[in-house]
């Protein structure tokens, strides 16, 4: 879960520090309901923080802002720079039980940059070609070196969705998406509320610690934080930046600043 937690953080994060102990439900007040959950297509900031819990990437970022392995455990760069091996880390599965391995990469790097309105197609224009090594090996190759790659992989660009998942549903994928995060798709009500609920079979468990995720879009900055202070919320994200100083003064709230990529 902590990358989940490091994306609430970006910016400015106030959480009411007695509930989040107690509460088997994490309930997460955004401010704004996000477009659709499928990162191929996906547009708005505000959707990172609930993909966080919902697919895994290729790398992440850690709080030192370095670029780390999660679905990966490791990679190469060619010695002219032009093809980024990829080591995957093993047992890892989506929602829907298939497996998460080279072949699986190959088909979300291709359909990020085929798939008919993505916004991905940019961020990996350099990819030409993807290779399956071996079953726990992807080969991206260049055509030309391209440094910011896997600062893209480590976004939007390196999230993984269930191939069988996604070539049943096509377009509308992203009304029931299917990853490999650390929580799975229960519903979505728009303008209302986003659940999600423990992955059993996810590969970290050991660090998700809450049964379930709720997030619910208050565009209201005001209503946003009367929630948390009335205990409707755990965590809101953007806060006024009229209401900071007396946060400060709330020992009942707790408020994280984190710069990040």
């Amino acid at each position: 879960m902590k990358s989940a937690v490091r994306s609430l953080l970006s910016g400015l994060m106030i959480a009411a520090a007695s509930t989040l102990v107690s509460s088997q439900t994490l309930r997460v007040g955004l401010a704004e309901d996000p477009d659709v959950l499928d990162p191929t297509l996906a547009r708005t900031f505000v959707g990172r923080i609930v993909f966080a819990a919902l697919c895994d990437k290729l790398f992440d970022i850690d709080e030192k802002l370095n670029i780390v392995p999660q679905l990966a455990t490791g990679y190469e760069w060619s010695a002219d720079n032009k093809a980024l091996t990829i080591k995957l880390r093993s047992g890892v599965t989506f929602h829907d039980g298939e497996k998460l391995d080279a072949a699986a990469v190959k088909f979300n790097i291709e359909r990020h940059k085929t798939m008919a309105g993505s916004n991905r197609s940019g961020e990996l224009k350099p990819v030409t070609s993807v290779d399956v090594v071996d079953p726990a090996t992807v080969r991206l190759n260049l055509s030309a070196p391209f440094s910011p790659l896997l600062a893209a992989l480590a976004d939007r660009a390196g999230m993984m969705v269930s191939p069988k998942a996604a070539q049943a549903a096509g377009a509308s994928f992203g009304t029931k998406p299917v990853c490999s995060g650390p929580f799975k798709f229960v519903e979505r009500v728009a303008q209302d509320r986003m659940v999600f609920e423990r992955y059993a079979d996810y590969w970290n468990k050991a660090n998700v610690h809450f049964d379930k995720v709720v997030y619910t879009p208050i565009p209201d900055a005001t209503v946003r934080l009367a929630n948390l202070r009335a205990g409707q919320l755990d965590i809101i994200e953007r806060a006024a930046a009229s209401d900071i100083e007396g946060l400060k003064n709330d020992k009942r709230i707790k408020i994280a600043r984190i710069t990040e990529i």
